[in-house]
């Protein structure tokens, strides 16, 4: 038992003397030895300065998942807005902005059931707030997509009610 501890120690004892040849510790470990000593310590500085150095180790990504979900749904409710205020032309920018918030909706409503598809359980009805999204932004959507296909009639009140119920199950999550 002896002889098997003693050969383990040396083996270990010899990877480490030779672990610096082919493995580096990242840079701000090795300048600052005495580091682990100070968060044995009482002082609440070293705590409060290790805590600031490391708070921006990970960089917020641009575009992920849940932000492009999210952004679609709101611009679809912005553009739906926007709809409003502008003239309705034959092909003009009320067109235009009335399709494009069809559009952003319907790519709202696809990317929640790709990203969120592990989220929906339709047991717990609509007292689940991720349920009462769902429910809610698609109507949202099906007004937009409504409004659009009966343009150039009377379509606002499908327009509107689209962006009050998308406003609504967003306003939810």
């Amino acid at each position: 038992m002896i002889k098997k501890s003693a050969l383990a120690l040396t083996l270990c004892c010899s990877q480490a003397a030779v672990a610096d040849d082919y493995f580096s510790l990242p840079d701000q470990w090795n300048t600052n030895a005495a580091e682990p000593l100070m968060l044995a310590s009482s002082d609440a500085t070293s705590i409060t300065t290790m805590a600031t150095e490391n708070k921006n180790l990970y960089k917020d990504r641009l575009i992920t998942a849940n932000k492009l979900h999210k952004y679609l749904g709101i611009g679809s409710i912005g553009a739906a807005l926007i709809t409003t205020a502008m003239p309705k032309e034959e092909d003009g920018a009320h067109e235009a902005l009335g399709k494009t918030a069809a559009a952003l909706g319907v790519g709202a409503v696809i990317t929640g059931f790709i990203f969120h598809w592990d989220e929906i359980d339709l047991g717990n009805g609509f007292s689940d707030p991720d349920n009462l999204h769902l429910a809610l932004t698609t109507l949202g959507t099906v007004g937009f997509l409504t409004a659009v296909g009966e343009a150039p009639a009377g379509h606002a009140g499908p327009e509107l009610g689209g962006a009050a119920s998308m406003a609504i199950g967003i306003k939810i999550v």
